[in-house]
């Protein structure tokens, strides 16, 4: 389910049960959306972790160390100069909406109790965390929202905290509210209005009702989500009865439901849902603990996404200025090839320089092709001083030549790097082999060394294991490659590698043969170990790879080669297809 209202009033309980009487004992603003506050009450210590970010929202209970910046935002101050020690009273949430507000007792500066609301506003793109004085009034925001910005409210210091909408809701749990009553009311309207889905009913009508909330409602009355024209009154009388009933049930819930598939988190729910059956589930007994490691686990995805960003935009950048160098140079290496006119009409002029007066041009024999040759001459120079001219010409055309085979031969090297690892960034799983990545470039200047983590968390290998004793290991950078390779790997290994292109290099291992002694293999390990090669390497797309292969004894390194970078000439090839689903690799995770 989504962070929806139900969830923020199943999170206030907890927080109620968890905090209320704590003290604050340390405040962090982390960055431009971030805040994490320590509250410790008796032996118990609390790290509350909010977030406004637009893109996600929360709130939950961490025990990770976060690194605050290293000079305080102003927010921050301003949260420890009024909450600082300050003890929570209580947390509540405004209706069902989600807006959660811890009341925090402190003294203020005359020595008196005062009561302060730190207030979370969790909801999409108006997300915000704001501190609000007892008079109602904002002290300030994480976001400050100006008239500018927004025409409903301004939200900066001074100004009376309001909330972020104009027009209520109907709060669900209104004692005064008739649930079935409003809700026959509410489609009633809604048959009068073209194409209104019920969904958009229950989402438009109710505070805290998120479009998986009412999914759900759907699934369990077992009708899609229609226009309300569409239904009829037994549909929509099972569709109010689901509705209440879906309430009921998360209210008499003590139990979280965590839905994965493999190794990712799907989506949380407060009671068993319907619509999410076909995932996996495990069942928690604490939400703000369970949102830890579900929105954990979403926000390591995102730190990586960002980064694999972050580096593509290096690397393409890059790539787009050495390809437009790549471009030129060749267009000045094309007019180097007639330096050589140069060179024979420097000749020309000097073996005809007996019979020839300066002028303007020239014509004489070319006594290498017996044809006649136009030669144009400075007016103010001697024949022979015009024979050097154009011998200078070519001398400057051949060193220019050779430079710009130089220059050529380092661009296209760089150009093939930073192909290689665009390939690298789309294996990447995580974000220590992206740091891998980094040092790469770093390596080659395209970013400073200091950018890099000095203590960053070392980058594993895909290792599969195929046919029960087989191990396959991919490297998934040129790090990584190198290590597998040179480290890793053992002389009577078999290594593969695909054809001339960029890719990852495959390392075979047996757990039963002797690695001191030669060892082979049955076709079928050859061929899915080809198989992933040519799956990681950027011929992946193709239907068909050529791969290399031999014996891990086989490889060098060649003297002065980069990172990642070998040489071999005993080796055989096989054209592989570079579809690994035909073969049963089991994935390992150490």
């Amino acid at each position: 389910m989504a962070y929806d209202g139900f969830c923020i009033r199943r999170i206030v309980n907890e927080y109620n049960t968890m905090l209320t009487d704590g003290k604050i004992s340390k405040i962090q603003v982390i960055n431009k959306y971030d805040v994490i506050f320590t509250v410790k009450k008796g032996s118990d210590t609390y790290n509350v972790f909010a977030s406004a970010n637009p893109s996600m929202a929360y709130t939950y209970i961490t025990d990770k160390k976060i690194e605050a910046p290293k000079n305080a935002l102003n927010f921050c101050m301003v949260l420890r100069k009024y909450i600082a020690n300050g003890k929570i009273i209580k947390v509540t949430q405004d209706g069902n909406e989600r807006i959660i507000a811890f009341h925090i007792e402190h003294m203020n500066e005359m020595g008196d109790k005062s009561i302060k609301k730190l207030v979370l506003e969790l909801m999409g793109k108006h997300s915000n965390i704001i501190l609000v004085d007892e008079n109602g009034l904002v002290l300030d925001s994480i976001k400050r929202i100006n008239s500018l910005m927004s025409s409903l409210r301004e939200v900066l210091p001074g100004k009376e905290y309001r909330f972020p909408f104009d027009e209520r809701k109907y709060n669900p749990y209104d004692d005064s509210l008739d649930l079935k009553d409003t809700l026959k009311k509410l489609f009633d309207k809604a048959k009068e209005e073209d194409n209104t889905k019920a969904s958009t009913v229950f989402i438009n009508s109710f505070e805290g009702v998120s479009k998986p909330f009412a999914k759900e409602v759907l699934t369990r009355s077992g009708l899609k989500d229609s226009s309300v024209s569409d239904l009829q009154i037994d549909d929509l009388n099972n569709i109010t009865d689901n509705f209440i009933n879906l309430i009921n049930e998360i209210d008499n819930s003590n139990e979280v439901y965590l839905y994965s598939t493999g190794n990712e988190y799907k989506d949380f729910s407060m009671c068993s849902y319907k619509s999410l059956e076909t995932y996996e589930s495990s069942v928690r007994d604490n939400l703000v603990f369970t949102l830890f490691d579900y929105y954990g686990d979403k926000q390591k995805k995102n730190d990586v996404l960002q980064k694999a960003k972050d580096i593509t935009h290096i690397l393409e950048s890059q790539l787009t200025r050495d390809k437009k160098k790549y471009s030129e140079w060749q267009d000045e290496l094309k007019a180097c090839e007639n330096k050589d006119e140069a060179r024979i009409k420097g000749e020309l002029l000097k073996a005809y320089a007996y019979n020839l007066k300066p002028a303007k041009e020239v014509t004489v024999l070319n006594y290498y092709d017996n044809t006649d040759v136009k030669i144009e001459l400075d007016e103010t120079l001697s024949i022979i001083e015009n024979s050097n001219k154009y011998f200078n010409e070519y001398q400057k055309q051949k060193r220019r030549e050779e430079k710009l085979k130089t220059l050529i031969e380092e661009v296209e090297d760089n150009i093939t790097f930073l192909e290689d690892n665009l390939l690298y960034i789309s294996l990447s799983e995580n974000s220590a082999d992206l740091d891998e990545i980094r040092t790469s470039l770093a390596e080659r200047g395209l970013i400073k060394k200091s950018a890099v983590k000095k203590k960053s968390v070392k980058g594993k290998y895909k290792h599969y294991v195929f046919m029960d004793n087989y191990h396959i290991f991919v490297g998934k950078n040129n790090i990584q490659n190198e290590e597998l390779t040179f480290k890793t790997a053992l002389g009577n290994d078999w290594w593969f590698h695909a054809k001339t292109v960029g890719g990852s290099h495959v390392i075979v291992k047996s757990d039963k043969d002797n690695p001191a002694e030669e060892w082979d293999m049955p076709d079928i390990v050859f061929e899915a170990a080809a198989a992933v090669a040519a799956a990681n390497s950027k011929n992946s797309s193709s239907d068909k790879v050529e791969v290399d292969y031999t014996r891990k004894k086989h490889i060098k390194k060649p003297a002065e080669g980069k990172t990642g970078m070998v040489i071999y000439h005993t080796y055989y090839s096989m054209v592989a297809s570079s579809d690994i689903s035909s073969y049963e690799l089991t994935m390992c995770t150490s």
